[in-house]
């Protein structure tokens, strides 16, 4: 879709890359805190200097599922790939002198069961539709662990979709209103990176207590997870009736531009 419009895509290394692992209940089964983590559907996060974890159970509370952030080694290509595998001595060594919770969940991995891979942002493309094909998800919005808003982000563009091309006369329209609706809020989301980045990853020191201070009190936040105004932006917001309330303005744009053929 870039080439035809002679737009050359390109990656830039955040500087970060990613450990992800997988624990199974039979691993962690005579750990008590790591069996209540297990059993409680709740997102866990932890941040420390350089880095942070993002963890929660999975596959009915059967699996631990940890995202573990860190920084990338000087000798990493920063070419995009598919996942690597990490070495368990290296994840260890940047993760002592964090918490013992997460040391002992970490203890329970195998050498052989850890991928690694880098971490790298791209720039907006310009457009998400050619013709009768459409982009959605990592392919026009690829999000970075930061806001663990990839599958997030996916499902409400499929849910755009669901409602534009059960609206529209034409598949051309449907996918031209799918982009009007979709393309601002999942960039904005995608963009939000970077910024929560920061937040996350301040060193010990005056900044670091200043961050987590303000966390701790009520009203905005460096961190956007935590921020109220933030919150309701990318988990308040129904899609689905944002755009079949807002069918007839978003037609009439396409129409007046010549957009659509109805």
């Amino acid at each position: 879709m870039t080439s035809s419009r002679a737009i050359k895509d390109y990656s830039s290394p955040t500087g970060d890359a990613a450990y992800r692992i997988l624990i199974p209940r039979e691993k962690m089964k005579n750990d008590p805190r790591a069996l209540k983590l297990l059993d409680t559907n709740v997102g866990m996060r932890w941040m420390g200097p350089h880095g942070h974890i993002m963890a929660y159970p999975i596959k009915n509370n059967q699996v631990y599922n940890m995202v573990l952030v860190h920084p990338q080694k000087p000798e990493s290509e920063i070419e995009e790939c598919w996942t690597n595998k990490g070495a368990k001595k290296e994840m260890l060594d940047f993760y002592r002198e964090w918490n013992d919770v997460v040391r002992d969940l970490l203890s329970f991995v195998a050498e052989d069961e850890i991928n690694e891979w880098t971490l790298n942002s791209h720039c907006p493309l310009t457009h998400w539709v050619e013709n009768r094909c459409a982009l959605i998800g990592d392919s026009c919005h690829p999000m970075l662990p930061y806001v663990a808003q990839g599958a997030a982000q996916a499902i409400e563009d499929a849910a755009v979709l669901t409602v534009t091309l059960s609206l529209a006369d034409d598949v051309p329209t449907a996918l031209s209103v799918y982009e009007t609706v979709r393309k601002l809020r999942g960039e904005a989301i995608q963009k939000s990176a970077a910024t929560t980045r920061q937040a996350l990853h301040l060193p010990d020191g005056t900044e670091q207590r200043k961050r987590d201070e303000a966390i701790r009190r009520t009203g905005p936040s460096p961190d956007l997870w935590a921020d109220r105004d933030w919150q309701d932006f990318m988990w308040g917001v129904d899609v689905m009736k944002e755009t079949l309330q807002g069918w007839d303005e978003y037609f009439a744009v396409l129409q007046k531009n010549g957009l659509s053929s109805g």
